[in-house]
């Protein structure tokens, strides 16, 4: 299977979208059957001088489907399998199993430990794992990070309660709004400028 509607399905939600050289054609080879989303972050220090200081990295590496950069623009990196997820212990709804067949990724592209996302990074997380899920048809908790799924201690994403993330997508696929209101993450950032 290929995730090449992924670029018409972020922008129809009004999101901004860059598609990074022929992220059609990248990937890892392999099974691909997407049932749900994964966050991560880079642990790339993000500002809006430098918006997306991981992008390179990321796209040389196709380790993910998305980045997510500073202003919350979204960075098409693969329509196909990448290696993200690893191994998967399960989550929620999601089976423990091959993560990188079971499960889109992206990239948020902040720190994670002295930095959390931008409110833009956030809103724009939420609403782009909405029209995921809506176009996957499946709900909010098909939605984890990479630290509720990975078999040994993943920190990522960080400085975010995935919960409330959670209820945010749901909010999103709900047609509320995904606005942060109640998000720690973006609300820390959102006062401290970074």
């Amino acid at each position: 299977m290929t995730i090449d509607w992924l670029a018409d399905v972020l922008r129809a939600e009004g999101l901004t979208v860059i598609e990074e050289g022929d992220w059609r054609a990248r990937g890892a080879g392999g099974e691909f059957a997407p049932i749900g989303v994964l966050w991560h972050h880079t642990a790339s220090v993000s500002g809006a001088a430098d918006p997306a200081p991981a992008l390179r990295a990321v796209v040389d590496g196709s380790d993910c489907h998305a980045l997510v950069d500073y202003h919350g623009t979204f960075h098409l990196v693969s329509a196909n399998r990448v290696q993200h997820a690893g191994h998967c212990g399960g989550s929620g709804p999601i089976p423990a199993g091959d993560g990188d067949a079971m499960l889109i990724g992206w990239r948020i592209d902040y720190q994670g430990e002295t930095q959390a996302m931008t409110v833009a990074q956030y809103t724009a997380s939420v609403v782009g794992t909405a029209a995921v899920l809506r176009r996957l048809g499946r709900d909010p908790e098909f939605a984890r990070g990479h630290r509720e799924t990975g078999i040994r201690s993943e920190p990522d994403p960080g400085l975010v309660d995935l919960d409330r993330m959670r209820a945010d997508v749901a909010a999103a696929l709900a047609g509320r709004s995904a606005t942060p209101s109640s998000a720690s993450g973006a609300r820390r950032t959102a006062r401290s400028g970074r």
